[in-house]
This record gives C-alpha cells, structure tokens and sequence, in this order.
C-alpha cells in the first residue's frame, strides 16, 4: 500500500515530466516507423526511460519530500515526542493523545520553506498541527476545533495564544466530529496558508492567511500568585519540523503526511 501511494504521488507531482517522455517515446516510434531502424528506435526508448527513472530517483533521494501514509505500526519509528502515538489497525492511522509537547517528524527539522499536508479526524475537542518546530519546546501550532483554528507560539515550553475571532479563524459552519478531512498548511518565510477540505464533498472547507508577528512579544515564565515573571523575545521561528500535538481530553487521528520543500 506505501509504495502504491508513493508511486501515486510521484505521478501526481511529476506528471509533466513523464508526460514529455512520453511523447519522446511517441516521437522516436514516428521516426522509426519512417526511417525502420529497430536498433535506433530500442536505443532511444531505453535512454530516455532510463533518464526518466534517474530523475524521479535523484528527486526521491534528495528528499525533496517526504509521503508517510503512516499505515503500519513501523511509521512511528521516525517520529520524536512525548504521550502517546498509537497505530489504529481498523482506521490505517495514527491517534496522538496525551501529549502535552507533541510529537514531531526530525528529518524535516531543518527545512524552512514548505507545503504540509494531511488527513485529519477529530475525535474530541480538537487536534493539533505543528510546523517549524526548533524542538519539543519552541514551534508555531494550529490547533483545530470544530469551530475554529486557534494559532499558538510556543516559547521555551509557554504559550503565545491568538483568539480565533481576532485573526479571522473562524469557520462559517461547524466541522463535524468523527469525519475525515485534509488539511494543507504552507510555509512560505513568515507567512502561512492553512486550508481545509471535506473529504465528502471536495469542497473547501477553509482558507486563511497568517503571519508570524514582527515585534518583539511577551512571554510569562512563571506565575506565582500575582506574580510573574515576563521577558521580551523576539520570534524567529524561519524553519523546524512537522509535527502533531493533543493533551489532556484531546482527541484525534491523521495520516497520509506530505511534507514536500518549496
């Protein structure tokens, strides 16, 4: 089943490619029906599927992308955090739960500029989707609910919270629960896009825009009655990892992850 859906991608992603090779072929049998030279027509097909294959091979093998179906109990093994991961045979995903840091994919810790894909299900209350994240402490997370995605910085393990109705993240209709959706979620320098498609329907269920704030912020360290402690940072969060992130009654499911470099 991967490498079917791999294979899928790859004729997805690089249809023009094979389209060009493909009418390479079509003309080389022209020429041969014209000129009738059966070496000349072989050699030429073999060159030019050959240059074919090493051109979708070079671009896998520079990981330029990653596809993870996370269809087996093994896709967890490249993952890194803290809760509770867990395979779910019936449904070929992925549950996050109880995991107050998230968990996060490395191999695209030092990525900057990228398109992040995925199919998503909330379960309870909401589930959360990290992107340039440095570690388990210091990333941006869009955390879904049913009525709204609210964006969050997280700094050094506290948290930065933008109101949904504040940044225009409001749905105009409520996102069912126990149902299927594909969520696309791209980072281009400070700016992200974060889309939101029905898998009943196709039709798009959300568009927004959001931009990582310029200024400086204030982020509470500690609180110890009415006190606290607050410092001024800066943001600089202009690459890290893809990652996923539910705590306490959170509940949700994902898979098919793409992660592919602009």
């Amino acid at each position: 089943m991967q490498t079917y859906l791999k294979l899928k991608y790859l004729a997805r992603e690089y249809w023009q490619d094979i389209v060009t090779y493909i009418i390479d072929i079509g003309l080389a049998y022209f020429a041969y029906i014209n000129i009738d030279n059966l070496q000349v027509f072989l050699f030429t097909v073999i060159v030019l599927i050959t240059s074919l294959i090493y051109i979708v091979y070079r671009k896998t093998k520079d990981k330029d992308f990653f596809f993870l179906p996370m269809d087996t109990y093994d896709s967890k093994k490249d993952w890194v955090g803290r809760g509770e991961l867990n395979y779910l045979r019936g449904g070929s995903c992925y549950e996050i739960s109880n995991s107050h840091s998230g968990f996060i994919f490395p191999k695209t810790l030092n990525w900057d500029d990228y398109y992040f894909s995925f199919d998503f299900k909330i379960i309870n209350a909401s589930l959360g989707w990290i992107v340039r994240a440095v570690n388990l402490s210091n990333y941006l997370m869009f955390q879904c609910f049913q009525d709204y995605v609210k964006p969050h910085i997280r700094i050094n393990g506290e948290w930065i919270v933008f109101p949904p109705e504040k940044v225009n993240f409001m749905f105009d209709e409520k996102l069912q629960i126990d149902e299927w959706y594909k969520a696309i979620i791209i980072c281009e320098k400070r700016d992200m896009r974060i889309k939101i498609t029905s898998y009943k329907n196709k039709e798009v269920f959300f568009d927004r825009n959001w931009s990582i704030p310029e200024d400086r912020v204030q982020v509470i360290y500690s609180k110890d009655g009415n006190n606290e402690l607050k410092l001024s940072q800066t943001i600089d969060f202009d690459f890290g990892a893809v990652g996923f992130r539910n705590h306490g009654h959170e509940k949700g499911y994902f898979k098919n992850v793409l992660v592919e470099k602009l």
